[in-house]
């Protein structure tokens, strides 16, 4: 499963995540990973949530972030649940390649049960067709 948390900057999409995320530490049977862009929330985030800071690894474009989260699944067969926070603020703000990148993300996800959740700027109403079914 995909779910994209979406709203204008500053509506609390990574306030919801990091409660999200605290939440299923306590209730998976799986582990839980964050990640996200600097280390200012790893104090928010309980020790059994394992936070990737994204910036302590030179990822440029959602493909090869593609292949970072695709190592992440293969070192731990055990995660249930990967929150990405601020997709499109990690990789800057152009779409392109986001539709080939769900596209994967989707079969990862359908692959090893993983569930993904994950935050972008934007205005859920007027997201492209083939993101609809993932907005929450």
């Amino acid at each position: 499963m995909i779910k994209l948390l979406m709203g204008k900057k500053g509506t609390g999409k990574t306030r919801k995540m990091i409660d999200m995320a605290n939440t299923s530490a306590v209730e998976a049977k799986g582990n839980i990973v964050f990640v996200g862009e600097g280390r200012r929330y790893i104090m928010e985030l309980k020790h059994e949530v394992r936070f990737i800071d994204v910036k302590e690894f030179d990822l440029s474009e959602l493909n090869v972030f593609f292949g970072f989260l695709g190592g992440i699944v293969a070192t731990n067969y055990d995660i249930e649940q990967i929150y990405v926070d601020g997709l499109m603020e990690i990789f800057g703000q152009n779409m392109s390649g986001i539709e080939s990148f769900i596209s994967d993300v989707k079969k990862l996800s359908k692959k090893f049960s993983i569930n993904f959740i994950m935050s972008m700027d934007g205005d859920p109403e007027s997201v492209p067709a083939y993101l609809k079914e993932f907005v929450a």
